[in-house]
């Protein structure tokens, strides 16, 4: 169903905006006693305002996505897990990774198009452990997106837990791992 949700982005949104439609018109129709016409045209208006704006956001994401693809890159969250409690280095950082030859670099960026803040960190990586995790409840906090999982890199600098799609893991995995003159294979999902 995932799958389908991501490769159907428009038509999951125009089966959404139904479902939704449907829900708010009944309601209304049951709850308020004015004249069915209105309701229906006061249902459509209030709907269409939502079902635009996520219409906008789903192309804003779908243009990053490729804008960053084409570029070799894709959105990563990095923090330090080792860094002191309560420190701003442990919680998830928003950016841009871009994977090379035994290293990465991090560029922060903010909004939803990625739009690049800061001054970027090149990380050199000395091993990916294959172990990933699912981002999910507590631990996904300050990230906007689900479906990420982590992983741990081990850098001249210390771990840091990095977050990503699962393809973009794979892609991160086999670029750090050939630079490093061993073979590539991705880590597996739990």
């Amino acid at each position: 169903m995932k799958k389908w949700v991501r490769g159907h982005p428009y038509l999951t949104l125009a089966f959404g905006y139904v479902l939704v439609f449907v829900l708010v018109a009944s309601a209304w129709l049951v709850f308020d006693a004015g004249d069915p016409a209105t309701v229906l045209f006061r249902t459509f208006t209030n709907t269409l305002v939502y079902w635009l704006f996520a219409l906008f956001n789903v192309r804003n994401v779908r243009k990053t996505k490729q804008r960053l693809d084409q570029n070799g890159q894709f959105r990563a969250f990095i923090r330090y897990p080792d860094s002191r409690p309560d420190s701003l280095s442990g919680i998830w950082n928003q950016g841009i990774a871009t994977p090379g030859a035994g290293s990465i670099r991090f560029q922060p960026a903010v909004y939803g198009n990625l739009e690049p803040s800061g001054r970027p960190t090149e990380l050199k990586v000395q091993e990916v452990l294959p172990e990933r995790r699912k981002v999910a409840g507590k631990e996904r906090k300050y990230m906007p997106v689900y479906g990420y999982q982590s992983v741990t890199l081990l850098t001249d600098e210390g771990n840091v837990d990095l977050a990503a799609r699962p393809e973009s893991l794979d892609r991160l995995a086999t670029a750090v791992l050939s630079g490093r003159g061993e073979s590539a294979s991705p880590g597996s999902s739990p």
